[in-house]
């Protein structure tokens, strides 16, 4: 009868062992689903992270060439500006005629 009560708990500890491997097959499945998912989401969000440095770079160089033009602009100006006064201030100062 001992042989029989060992047997017995030899095949039922042989089943919860088995029980227990099954679970942590499954455990370990969905870890490693899990970590993949978030392999593709950190890749996603790399791709994206380069792509704004990327748009930032060209945003920068726009903002830098249009602070090139608007300081043209202004060079312009100020020219005109500097010649319309010397235009309507005339040769002998002020054109308007007094009487």
């Amino acid at each position: 009868m001992d042989v029989e009560r060992t047997m017995q708990f030899i095949l039922e500890q042989q089943a919860r062992l088995e029980a227990s491997a099954q679970k942590h097959d499954e455990q370990l499945a969905a870890l490693t689903a899990s970590v993949q998912k978030h392999d593709e989401q950190i890749a996603t969000i790399t791709d994206l992270v380069g792509r704004l440095a990327q748009a930032e770079i060209r945003l920068v160089e726009q903002v830098r060439a249009s602070e090139s033009r608007l300081g043209d602009l202004e060079t312009k100006m100020t020219q005109f500006l500097e010649r319309m006064d010397r235009y309507i201030q005339g040769p002998g100062g002020n054109r308007r005629k007094r009487k």
